[in-house]
């Protein structure tokens, strides 16, 4: 199992939009994706512009290929006016839970 974290810092008073366009275009397009098994957005207690969007992937590969896929792609784009320059992305292989 795999995990691909997506943290940043969106620009002040844009949470409500991101949140938004998360349910509106990346819940339903992740409907048939292969190897996506659950998505999750956090939202920090500290700072309210501050988020991350979690997803977890069957494979590394899988996770790849939706890394470069066009889909992936454009909705980064229409989200990008709404970060302010803070954004980083990880990959992480899960190595225990208690599920």
């Amino acid at each position: 199992m795999y995990v691909r974290l997506v943290w940043g810092k969106l620009r002040p008073g844009t949470w409500e939009r991101y949140e938004q366009h998360y349910h509106e275009r990346v819940v339903p397009s992740s409907k048939g994706i292969k190897g996506l098994s659950e998505r999750q957005l956090l939202r920090s207690t500290e700072d309210p512009d501050e988020g991350i969007s979690l997803s977890i992937w069957d494979t590394m590969e899988d996770m790849h290929n939706y890394d470069v896929s066009d889909e992936r792609q454009e909705l980064a784009k229409e989200l990008e006016h709404l970060y302010r320059g803070e954004y980083s992305v990880k990959h992480f292989e899960v190595k225990s839970t208690n599920r």
